[in-house]
């Protein structure tokens, strides 16, 4: 049960990439490219995570890490979005 909804978070979290690829593309805010670049990290991370379930533990430190970048593009993508529009 648990390798079925990592698959659903990892399928979720990819469809949310996509979407915001297809933002950026259209509108060219960097803000959508951090966004999609984040939850394509978690995509993977979920997916690895969930075909080493067996003999994996979820607080490992490469899953930690893929996990801490994904939020750090977030928080850049705040900041970047915020600095741009004080510059503009």
């Amino acid at each position: 049960m648990q390798t079925f909804l990592l698959g659903a978070i990892a399928m979720g979290s990819a469809i949310a990439s996509l979407l915001f690829l297809r933002f950026w593309r259209a509108g060219n805010d960097r803000l959508f490219l951090f966004f999609a670049a984040s939850f394509a990290i978690e995509a993977v991370n979920r997916t690895v995570y969930a075909l080493t379930l067996s003999h994996s533990n979820e607080y490992e430190l490469g899953y930690y890490l893929a996990r801490l970048v994904s939020f750090l593009l977030i928080l850049a993508a705040i900041i970047d979005k915020n600095y741009a529009r004080k510059r503009g």
